[in-house]
């Protein structure tokens, strides 16, 4: 039987293609906006951290908004925040102006997250992790075009404000049309779970389990093994391994490849049954892996096949795969586990950049022994979910054995 919110989905994940160039799209016009604001390029590229503290401001709201009123009004929301982002930013005569909007861009981000995740989760509740896989496909897709798109205006001699004109011209037509879509309805709590939560109220008390506890925090090894990846990587590779601007950043390419293929495999792989737990505990190893050789052994040969398996393993969707593991072992709404796995991320999206900035003083190949540490991390969070999982199925399939007295 066809499912009848595909429309729906593809509205969804085309919100998550202009994410994606709404991520970069600062940093490569960089040169233009810190000479429109007056400022250095360390000046204009600092606004990119509003993104952060946006995300941070919204995350409590956006997930109550999207559990109490609706997946579809948490989209509508983010859609027109981040409209305001890029007409904003296109005519922002000031940096400390720009910071305003570009938290704004937070702020979407935190809504259509709160919003897109859960909804993903209710239009194919058989395959959410598939289902989530597929934003990250979308976002690479963004990231992946862009820098072609400001290439031909810049070798044309266009005006830079096109790239944006395309994001609001999108964001426009998908604002109408999500607006006429039709939504599934949200999963409603079985009476059991109900009468713990409500036990849990009168208790005035925040219970989280251990796998809880561990999957939010895995929203901060995702996003920060996604931050050093798109911030650091052209940065060794011409400041430690010595290669050329170009080259430098041939390898951020070979990184979006990596994370486009591991996106089809990974969908593969959840649609043919396979549980997010083992492909998280095989990306994370490999990723500290790869981050350990880079940092050991640097070369143009190892930067460029490094740049591809460390996309591949730690941009092709980790943080999708962490938090549909989240949601299984939750029986909280989605919109709020979604916002407590943003506060996670939003708290990497902002001190991760200053922690890599203090780093980088010293030798910017250690940011990747800082990757190694934190992939590791994540490998150990999910370890202990899946040795408790197990746990679980022996102690269930022991009581079912047991011969009645």
């Amino acid at each position: 039987m066809k499912n009848k919110y595909l429309s729906t989905a593809f509205g969804l994940y085309l919100n998550y293609f202009v994410h994606g160039m709404g991520l970069i799209i600062i940093s490569l016009n960089i040169d233009v906006f810190a000479s429109k604001w007056g400022t250095s390029v360390a000046g204009a590229a600092a606004v990119v951290s509003s993104f952060g503290i946006g995300k941070l401001i919204a995350v409590f709201l956006s997930g109550v908004v999207s559990d109490k009123f609706g997946r579809k009004a948490s989209i509508i929301l983010g859609i027109l925040f981040y409209l305001a982002f890029a007409i904003g930013i296109l005519w922002s005569p000031t940096a400390p102006i720009a910071y305003f909007f570009g938290i704004l861009a937070g702020i979407a981000n935190s809504f259509l997250d709160t919003g897109t995740y859960p909804a993903l989760m209710e239009v194919f509740p058989k395959k959410p992790g598939p289902a989530n896989i597929i934003v990250k496909f979308f976002i690479q897709g963004g990231q992946f075009l862009l820098p072609i798109i400001i290439g031909f205006l810049v070798v044309q001699g266009f005006w830079y404000g096109w790239s944006f004109t395309l994001l609001i011209a999108i964001l426009t037509l998908n604002l109408i049309f999500m607006s006429t879509r039709k939504f599934p309805p949200m999963a409603a709590p079985s009476p059991e779970i109900a009468v713990k939560e409500k036990g849990h109220e009168k208790k005035g008390k925040f219970h989280f389990s251990i796998e809880e506890i561990c999957m939010i925090s895995f929203g901060f090894v995702g996003l920060t093994l996604l931050t050093i990846l798109g911030q650091w990587m052209a940065k060794y590779g011409t400041e430690v391994v010595q290669l050329g601007e170009n080259a430098g950043r041939m390898l951020v390419s070979y990184a979006s490849i990596g994370s486009l293929i591991c996106v089809i495999v990974t969908f593969t792989l959840g649609n043919k049954g396979v549980k997010s737990s083992p492909i998280i505990l095989t990306y994370t190893i490999m990723t500290a892996l790869i981050s350990l050789v880079l940092w050991a052994f640097p070369s143009p040969m190892v930067a460029s096949v490094g740049a591809f398996f460390l996309g591949y393993f730690s941009a092709g969707g980790l943080i999708q795969l962490g938090l549909t593991l989240l949601v299984d072992h939750s029986n909280r709404g989605k919109g709020v586990l979604t916002s407590l796995y943003t506060i996670s991320e939003g708290i990497a999206q902002f001190s991760m950049p200053l922690i890599l900035a203090a780093i980088s003083k010293f030798d910017i190949a250690y940011v990747f022994l800082l990757n190694a540490a934190v992939a590791l991390l994540g490998f150990a969070l999910v370890l202990i979910v899946w040795i408790r999982d197990k746990q679980r199925k022996v102690h269930q399939d022991i009581q079912i054995n047991e011969p009645a007295i």
